[in-house]
Parts: structure tokens; C-alpha cells; sequence
């Protein structure tokens, strides 16, 4: 672990070349959906994980008000047979100039300036255009066939936003999983960006099925969300390509503020109180050092175990190998000041409905879950070997939970709840023709091929997946 010093004075080194972070949203005309960064085999990262900047003033989060705006909290009834009404033809318009600017440094280049014409045809003007992501990023930039093809994020201005939102991500996304994910865990009761897929096209030329997605970090959607959106928020770990790592675990890592800040990004409040970590670091302490006999008291008046109880099911059920509790990133904390609780915010989905792979030898996989992985996988033990050694196994948040009965006999009930309803392949079968009708027709025959065998590959996953779960929920 860095001393204080040394750690603050990495923090100002990177600072320097980092860009400003990132932002989602969902299917109805308010933002509240889900983005991905992770390619099959290779580890996930999005750009909001950049490293706290205490100088950092382009950001979707407004702290001018400290109040904030006023928000009326409406508890969120989703239907779970509703479906997008469209996927919309979207063009991004950006000079050759400009993408050649992105082009030469995709992770830390600074904003450039675009256009976007949305599927009614109204255009926006001036808008910050960026590419985002890390390894997925990567990745298409790698392959022979996707080299032209770009993760984007873009900032609309103040007066014109976008779907009630300033911030949209745009992920290269023929398949469903992504948007699969993020409906199951809204139906079941867990607050999550939006999404919806579009085709995108770039000056004209069509570049796929993209997903359409805002983040967390973004004040109408906490609003809308929670009924506030004063409190502070936290986007878990830092670990873009060929840099250093740092994870989420949930750990005390520190008695100082400065302890956390490369692990957690300050997302909100960050320009009114930079150095401020104190509501995560006490929390955390809080979390590791409660006694026994006062935890579930504690728990249950600092965090939400409800929407987390159902989080960590959809999560089994869709096997989340590259999240926590499996891999302690990919998630936000936020204060909610209404209820005064901790809330968990679920990202990057994408990474999901995948049978587990083999890694290259001594090297541990990725993927560790996969169809045959039990309903308690990694709850109780450390079940899933990190991948990087900074990963650690230590889970406190949910070992303590799911190490009492009580809260395991919540989990067990949930899940068979949502075996019934929304975990089944009935249900989801369903859900991915319907989804798929939505946009077959608009896509290339590239895209079709691809969506075609993810779509075949994540039925056969959910069928396996079903009956493995059903013979561990029929001993109970």
C-alpha cells in the first residue's frame, strides 16, 4: 500500500493525462440503461474510471448548487414485457481531423468537437464528441474486422440535451446481453442506467448496432432514480490498459481520505469537496469493523440489502463474471441522502450469458462462472481465483451479508421469485425474438450473422443455466 504522499503525488501525475469520465441511461424517453467495455476474453473497463482530479471542472455532475435541484422521488414500477419502441438511425458527425486526434491517444485524448443527428432528424451542434472504454476499445481498434469502428461518448450542451440527459455513451454492441442484463435487474427491483439499441452511423456511413446508454454520474438520473441527487458518488477501480491497478474490494485500505482515491472515483461533489472521501472511507470502516452482533442493525440502517439481495441473484443467474463480488470493480456506490442510505449501482453488463473459458496455462480465467457455477458461487468463500493478484479474494460487503441466515434465506426466496417470473428461459426466449425484431431489419449482414449466433449461443446458455439452477433451488 502507497503512503499518503506518494499515493497524492501519483494521483497529480496522472491527472495530467487523463480525460473526464462517463455517463448512462434507460428505454424510456428519461435516461436509464447500461454500457459495456469488455470484450470475451479480455478484461473490462470503462472511461469514467479515470483517477481523481481535483482539478477536473468537465464533468456531467453539477455541484454549483449544493442543494441540488428539486427532486420527487417516484418508487419505479417497471412492466417487464416492455420493449423499446424503436431503434433509431443516429448519425455522429466529427472531422477527419479530430478522429485522427482520438486516434492517436484513444484512452487520454481530450474532447473534441462534433455533431449528432438523432432518429427525428434534429441535429446538435457544438457537442463534445470523445471515444470510450478501454479494452473493448481496444479490441475493436485490433481486429482485421471492426478497425474502423469506435466506442463513443457524447456531451450535449446545457440547453439541448439529449433525451433529458447531457451525457450518452455508444458501444459497438451486436448482441443483447448488455441490454438483457440491465432489463432483468430493473425488473427485479435494482436501479440501473437505461439503455436501448440505435444504428449508428459516423459522417454518413453506417457503423452497427450500437447500444445507446447514459451513466450513474449524472444528476437527472440520480433525481430520478432515488429523489435526490446531493449525495456522493463512487465509481469502483482504475485499471486501464499497460497501466497500474487499482481494485474495489471494500477493504480498509487506509485511515486517510487520499488512501482511497485511485480505488474509488469521486463523481459527484468533486468540485465542491475534492479530497473529501469521507462518506466511502467511513462506510467502508464501518462495514469491516461493526461487530457481529451489531452488523445486520447497522447493514440494514446504512445500505440498501433489498435492491443488492436482487442484484447478486440476476447477477448468479446471468453469470456477472467480471463484477463484484467476482472481480471488485465494474459498480458505483451512492449516498442516498433521502433514505440515508448506501445504494449499489450495477455497470458494465456486457461481459454476461457466457459459458466459462479456459485461460493460457498458471494463469487463472477470466470467466470463472458460466452455466454449471452453483447459486452460491462466491457468496459465502472465495470461490473465484483473481485474476490479478491486486484483485485479492476478500469480499466483506458480502461474505458478512451472505454468511447469516437471514440474509441468505432473502437471497434463496428472491431467487426462486425470479426464476418464475423473469429467469426462465420462457420468458427470456421471448424477450430476445422481441428485442431482435426491433432491429433485424435495419442491420447489415455482418451485424444479422453476429447477432444471429450471440442470440443462439445466449438461449442455449439460458436453457443450461435454468436447469442447473432449478436442481440446487429444488434441494432446498
Amino acid at each position: 500500500m502507497f503512503s499518503s504522499v506518494t499515493r497524492f503525488l501519483l494521483i497529480l501525475l496522472f491527472v495530467v493525462a487523463c480525460s473526464p469520465g462517463c455517463s448512462q441511461s434507460q428505454d424510456n424517453d428519461v435516461a436509464t440503461n447500461t454500457d459495456s467495455d469488455s470484450d470475451e476474453e479480455s478484461d473490462s473497463r470503462n472511461d469514467s474510471d479515470e483517477p481523481f482530479n481535483p482539478n477536473d471542472t468537465n464533468t456531467s455532475s453539477d455541484d454549483s448548487d449544493p442543494d441540488g435541484p428539486d427532486c420527487v422521488y417516484v418508487p419505479h414500477d417497471f412492466d417487464i414485457h416492455q420493449l423499446p419502441g424503436e431503434a433509431p438511425l443516429v448519425d455522429i458527425s466529427i472531422s477527419v481531423e479530430s478522429m485522427a486526434i482520438l486516434d492517436a491517444d484513444p484512452f487520454h485524448a481530450e474532447d473534441e468537437t462534433g455533431a449528432f443527428k438523432d432518429g427525428a432528424g434534429t441535429d446538435y451542434v457544438g457537442i463534445d464528441v470523445n471515444y470510450r472504454g478501454a479494452y473493448a476499445l481496444q479490441s475493436l481498434m485490433n481486429d482485421e474486422d471492426t478497425w474502423n469502428l469506435r466506442n463513443w461518448k457524447l456531451k450535449f450542451n446545457d440547453d439541448q440535451k439529449y433525451r433529458n440527459r447531457r451525457e450518452w455513451n455508444y458501444n459497438y454492441e451486436p448482441h443483447l446481453r448488455q441490454k438483457l442484463a440491465l432489463d432483468l435487474l430493473a425488473f427485479n427491483g435494482v436501479a440501473v442506467p437505461s439503455a436501448r439499441h440505435v444504428i449508428l452511423q459516423v459522417n454518413g456511413e453506417y457503423h452497427g448496432m450500437y447500444i445507446e446508454y447514459e451513466d450513474p454520474d449524472n444528476k437527472d438520473w440520480l433525481c430520478d432514480m432515488y429523489g435526490h441527487d446531493n449525495g456522493d458518488l463512487y465509481k469502483a477501480a482504475y485499471d486501464l490498459p499497460d497501466e497500474e491497478q487499482y481494485f474495489a474490494t471494500l477493504e480498509i485500505l487506509g485511515s486517510e481520505d487520499s488512501d482511497y482515491f485511485l480505488h474509488y472515483n469521486k463523481k459527484t461533489n468533486h468540485k465542491i469537496a475534492p479530497e473529501d472521501y469521507s462518506v466511502l472511507r467511513l462506510f467502508v470502516e464501518e462495514l469491516n469493523n461493526t461487530p457481529d452482533d451489531q452488523f445486520e442493525q447497522w447493514l440494514e440502517s446504512r445500505f440498501d440489502v433489498g435492491s443488492f439481495i436482487a442484484y447478486l441473484v440476476v447477477s448468479n443467474f446471468i453469470s456477472n463474471w467480471d463484477s463484484y463480488p467476482q472481480r471488485p470493480k465494474n459498480f458505483w456506490l451512492y449516498e442516498n441522502l433521502r433514505t440515508d442510505e448506501m445504494v449499489f449501482i450495477p455497470w458494465d453488463l456486457d461481459a454476461t450469458f457466457q459459458e466459462a473459458w479456459s485461460s493460457w496455462p498458471g494463469t487463472p480465467s477470466l470467466n470463472q462462472m458460466g452455466t454449471d457455477c452453483s447459486i452460491y458461487f462466491n457468496l459465502q468463500n472465495a470461490d473465484n481465483e483473481p485474476y490479478h493478484a491486486a484483485e485479492g479474494t476478500a469480499r466483506p460487503l458480502v461474505r458478512r451479508m451472505m454468511n447469516r441466515d437471514k440474509y441468505m434465506n432473502m437471497y434463496l426466496t428472491k431467487y426462486q421469485e425470479a426464476v418464475e417470473i423473469t429467469l426462465n428461459p420462457t420468458y427470456l426466449n421471448d424477450r430476445i425474438d422481441s428485442l431482435t425484431e426491433i432491429i433485424y431489419d435495419k442491420l447489415s449482414a455482418a451485424d444479422r450473422e453476429k447477432l444471429d449466433e450471440s442470440n443462439g449461443q445466449v438461449k442455449e446458455f439460458i436453457q443450461l443455466k435454468y436447469e442447473n439452477v432449478m436442481a440446487e433451488l429444488d434441494q432446498l
